[in-house]
């Protein structure tokens, strides 16, 4: 007998792991579509026809998506990504994948 209260399926440590690993996967999947589809814009723009280093590149995309984010987000969405341009240039996790 229930009293009232739904039943609700227990979840244990395992099973949270589990979907942890499965969305972090799913994560790094987008994260490399992304990374392709940016990247695939950037040489059709001839980004790729300078020899421009990495932190001037940074500080133009940092640029652009701010101007982004000013046009196309609404005033209540306009928070700055949780991680930064150089952060992800940075991050062993991402640029092994190159």
């Amino acid at each position: 007998m229930l009293y009232g209260r739904a039943a609700r399926k227990k979840t244990n440590i395992t099973e949270v792991d589990a979907k942890i690993l499965e969305l972090q996967k799913l994560r790094k999947e987008l994260q490399a579509k992304q990374a392709e589809r940016l990247g695939r814009l950037a040489m059709a723009a001839g980004v790729s026809d300078f020899e421009v280093p990495d932190e001037e590149l940074t500080k133009a995309f940092e640029e652009v998506a701010e101007n982004f984010r000013v046009r196309f987000c609404s005033e209540t969405d306009q928070s700055k990504p949780t991680k930064t341009a150089t952060s992800i240039v940075s991050d062993p996790a991402v640029s092994s994948s190159n």
